[in-house]
């Protein structure tokens, strides 16, 4: 199995875990896991020419997925889904900030 296919099925299974979090608490193990597969995804799935959008999007991802979280709070299911969520995007977006950054120092 190749980076690209794990990188993908850690995207899919990290956004999955997060909608079941809807329905059954996953606790502070279920919500490291999330971070854990958004690390993964970070790594393994944005190249270089991506990394500004990917970055653009997590960063209005977290921000909807806080904001939502406290104006839905009374839903049922959803201020769990969202956390779940934004804890996977999180992950992702640390890893792939990180690369960015260290790309920008090692070039100067």
């Amino acid at each position: 199995m190749n980076k690209e296919t794990i990188g993908r099925y850690a995207f899919i299974i990290g956004l999955v875990i997060s909608v079941i979090a809807g329905f059954v608490s996953l606790g502070t193990t279920g919500l490291a896991a999330l971070v854990v597969l958004g690390l993964i995804v970070g790594f393994l799935n944005v190249t270089g020419e991506e990394v500004q959008k990917f970055l653009l999007g997590t960063v209005a991802l977290m921000l909807v997925g806080q904001g939502l979280h406290s104006v839905m709070a009374t839903v049922p299911l959803v201020p769990d889904i969202l956390a779940a969520f934004v804890s996977f995007v999180a992950g992702a977006a640390l890893i792939v900030a990180l690369k960015e950054v260290y790309t920008i120092t090692k070039s100067k």
